[in-house]
């Protein structure tokens, strides 16, 4: 039993406490404020032994190039593939000139998420809502989540065609078995075991290097369209360069990438070792993006006619594999679709519950972030629902990639707010060619939706 001098003891004792702590949280603060202010910031606890010290070995190249080229990948998912295909076949090579344009572009937007991830260690969408406002933060989680299902829906759908055609079993049964076991690896938390094992499928993307070879296109034209910038009259045209720029800087890889930096436990000591993986993977992607086009301009273009099935999409690696075109094709689009699906479900689920104020993160059980993973489990039924509806796939794939080309714009511009934003990077705000870069993907982007839209209101 505690005696009464003991229990008026009590208060005074709990609040000398209070005033203790008090006193080290703001000389925590002013230590920290201080080595952010000299650029002193060292890794935390977590940081300590990082991923990325010497980059010497071979080996070593490919852990630079690997997170790089699976956001590379991701983005090089069947809408991708199919709407790059289906611009080659309707324009030839005269968008080429956007794919050059588009690779600094993707290349320092990147960067950016990447560094407010590590800087930050929260995602994007967390930051706009404490920095911006709840709305702001609402606005582009419901434009990033829309983009996302409508394209896991068109994925799936395109995924369940090739299947479909290769075996001539139902693409239905196929494709809700692929929608459930890639909630299941999402929710058991093994994505990134399988992500090192999809890393080995993206070769196959190489092929189409080879088929734009084998096909004997012309070269000089093909250097001329590179270059020198044409503008195709037409809404069709118009709606290709969309559907190319939407596909190519997608709404999904901004979050994405923020949130990967996050779960990692990436430091500061890691940004330029972090921008260069970036760099090289999305230099990877580009050339495939690329070389797709070639090889379907040189197939299929002056035939005036779109792609309708994935099987008229193969024929472009026809001239590297011959008869193996489809077989290969199917692989690429359903490796393509099994990276891609659970990065844009799982992009789904960070930037709502970064708006909502949610725990959630791939790291965590589900019995500790159940909104976040019903955001997940969501966004791939809707996905699923969407692909059983009996969508042309091409049709949608494509469209679903002129969607993000109109949306794309509004995030570029929120990202741009937070990474010029003193209060939220300190030292590691924008560069100036951060900026140029990310303005003029903005007025690109935004210079094709609005004059897209007056072509169809005429």
């Amino acid at each position: 039993m505690k005696n009464s001098s003991e229990k008026m003891a009590e208060p005074l004792i709990a609040k000398e406490a209070q005033k203790g702590i008090r006193a080290m949280e703001k000389e925590e603060k002013f230590v920290s404020k201080k080595l952010w202010d000299e650029g002193k910031i060292v890794a935390d606890r977590f940081h300590l032994h990082g991923a990325y010290k010497t980059r010497r070995k071979i080996s070593d190249f490919f852990k630079l190039a690997k997170s790089g080229t699976i956001t590379g990948a991701a983005d090089n998912d069947p809408a991708g593939i199919v709407t790059y295909t289906q611009v080659g076949a309707f324009a030839g090579y005269s968008l080429l000139w956007l794919m050059l344009l588009s690779l600094p572009m993707l290349s320092v937007v990147e960067e950016m998420s990447a560094r407010v991830g590590v800087i930050t260690k929260k995602g994007i969408n967390r930051v706009v809502r404490e920095n911006y406002g709840f709305k702001f933060a609402v606005f582009l989680a419901l434009i990033t989540a829309v983009a996302n299902i409508l394209t896991i829906g068109a994925d799936l759908a395109g995924m369940a065609e090739v299947f479909h055609i290769v075996t001539g079993y139902s693409a239905a049964l196929f494709v809700v078995v692929i929608a459930l076991i890639l909630a299941y690896v999402l929710v058991q938390k093994n994505y990134k075991v399988l992500s090192r094992y999809l890393f080995l499928l993206t070769p196959i993307f190489l092929l189409y290097i080879v088929s734009g070879v084998m096909v004997d296109p012309e070269w000089g034209e093909i250097v001329k369209n590179t270059l020198i910038p044409s503008f195709p009259h037409g809404s069709q045209y118009l709606m290709m360069a969309v559907g190319l720029l939407g596909t190519t800087i997608s709404p999904y890889l901004i979050f994405w990438q923020a949130s990967e930096e996050i779960e990692d436990h990436k430091g500061v000591k890691e940004l330029r070792q972090e921008g260069k993986g970036v760099w090289l993977g999305m230099l990877f992607a580009h050339i495939v993006f690329y070389f797709i086009i070639v090889a379907s301009g040189a197939v299929f273009f002056g035939q005036n006619n779109l792609l309708q099935t994935a099987g008229d999409a193969a024929q472009a690696l026809r001239p590297a594999v011959g008869i193996w075109a489809m077989l290969f094709y199917s692989l690429g689009i359903i490796g393509a679709g099994i990276i891609a699906i659970p990065v844009l479900a799982a992009s789904t689920g960070y930037v709502i519950k970064d708006a909502m104020h949610w725990a959630g993160g791939l790291n965590m059980r589900e019995d500790k972030a159940r909104s976040f993973y019903t955001v997940i489990i969501l966004a791939l039924m809707v996905g699923l629902v969407i692909a059983l509806c009996g969508i042309q796939p091409v049709k949608a794939l494509v469209y679903s990639q002129v969607l993000n080309g109109f949306l794309m714009p509004f995030l570029l511009f929120a990202l741009l707010k937070v990474c010029n934003n003193r209060k939220i990077l300190g030292r590691f705000v924008n560069n100036i060619w951060s900026n140029i870069i990310t303005w003029l993907a903005i007025v690109v982007m935004l210079g094709f939706d609005i004059i897209l839209v007056l072509e169809w209101l005429k």
